[in-house]
């Protein structure tokens, strides 16, 4: 059993992945991080968890004990242990650095998104960052397009997230995350990323990503590389129908489609639960992916976010 500690369990953010864990088959919940609710019940703050697993919030967190740890909060603790985990054996370390930007990060965190970086996340790796769920579909559906050299111009993106997500983030700062990550994989590319992200009022849940650029090679060549890269990938689909929330809340999933408004033109539209996706889901892929478990342990089921 991989036995876990959470800094920062009180978040919301928190609540939503001891919602997966706590019936994820191959994990024990250790060290539940809040001093400010030491000793009291998990489900006095995270609903849903009432008669499970009786768990309780502490005020220390013993990094002996635990082979994984999942930093939600940025304060002098975790820059502590960011700093001191070179010298921590054993401990493998994920954070969720584009929700607290000032918590410094260096020995060789590995951005923990499977669909791009999955090799390096299985051969060793024992830090990730999670980028944010601004950035998580724009990757994803952009990478693959980076690969084969076929960004060749700006490229605008319109993001709509949920109001408890949409005061969090920076336009500027996630442009140039996504900006940057593009010119990693083609280094030819030096065209520029403009970003609008707008208040999704109909879901509390679901992130809509609209992506234009230019692209002249014909759609059905396309949706090949697509299928090719993520044939064997288990929560990015392609899909010629028209997009539904309903059919990733709750999930890992990220739906997307691809249109040719012209010839030399292509726009990306997908969707994604904003919860889980840069969130909860992929921090729990990425636990996954660190002690050689399948990628889809404890991911299986839909969640609920409270």
């Amino acid at each position: 059993m991989v036995k876990i500690g959470i800094l920062g369990a009180d978040s919301p953010l928190a609540g939503e992945i001891i919602r997966i864990l706590i019936n994820h088959p191959e994990v024990e919940l250790v060290s539940l991080f809040a001093p400010n609710l030491l000793g009291r019940s998990i489900s006095s703050i995270h609903h849903g968890l009432i008669g499970e697993n009786p768990l309780y919030f502490t005020d220390k967190i013993n990094l002996d004990e635990i082979d994984f740890l999942m930093v939600m909060q940025s304060n002098e603790i975790a820059q502590n242990i960011v700093d001191r985990f070179p010298e921590l054996d054993e401990l493998k370390l994920v954070v969720f650095e584009n929700d607290f930007p000032q918590l410094k990060l260096s020995h060789g965190f590995e951005i923990g998104l499977s669909e791009i970086n999955r090799k390096a996340l299985v051969r060793g790796a024992i830090s990730a960052y999670i980028p944010s769920p601004i950035t998580v579909p724009a990757l994803v559906t952009l990478v693959p397009l980076a690969n084969y050299l076929l960004l060749n111009s700006d490229i605008e993106i319109e993001v709509s997230v949920p109001s408890e997500i949409f005061e969090k983030y920076n336009e500027n700062k996630e442009a140039l995350l996504i900006e940057n990550q593009l010119k990693e994989r083609q280094a030819s590319f030096n065209g520029n990323v403009k970003l609008k992200i707008l208040e999704e009022h109909n879901s509390q849940r679901t992130e809509k990503t609209k992506i234009s650029l230019s692209c002249a090679l014909p759609i059905e060549e396309i949706e090949k590389i697509y299928e090719q890269i993520y044939d064997d990938h288990n929560f990015v689909f392609l899909t010629r129908n028209e997009l539904s929330d309903k059919e990733v809340e709750g999930t890992q999933k990220i739906v997307f489609n691809l249109k040719k408004p012209e010839s030399d033109s292509l726009v990306i539209e997908s969707v994604a639960d904003a919860w889980l996706r840069g969130g909860a889901g992929d921090m729990v892929h990425v636990l996954n992916l660190f002690f050689g478990l399948h990628e889809k342990t404890g991911l299986h089921l839909k969640s609920s976010r409270f």
